[in-house]
């Protein structure tokens, strides 16, 4: 496996996150309704902490997740 920087990883999980939201907000009626809301609070408060990131606005969480991504 190979060795990131803290940046890279950040950006990395952001990705992920962003994307994983992305599939749950297409495919909820999939899920159970509590199934769905529990990975969307846990995606979007990942999120919202990585928002403390001195680099977050610049690396693309430059918006309201919340507003983007609701419960």
């Amino acid at each position: 496996m190979y060795q990131l920087t803290a940046s890279e990883t950040l950006l990395y999980l952001i990705d992920n996150l962003i994307i994983s939201l992305e599939e749950l907000r297409e495919i909820d009626s999939y899920y159970s309704k509590e199934a769905a809301y529990g990975a969307k609070a846990a995606f979007t408060e990942c999120l919202e902490i990585i928002q403390h990131w001195e680099g977050a606005r610049w690396n693309g969480l430059d918006f309201n997740i919340e507003e983007n991504y609701p419960l």
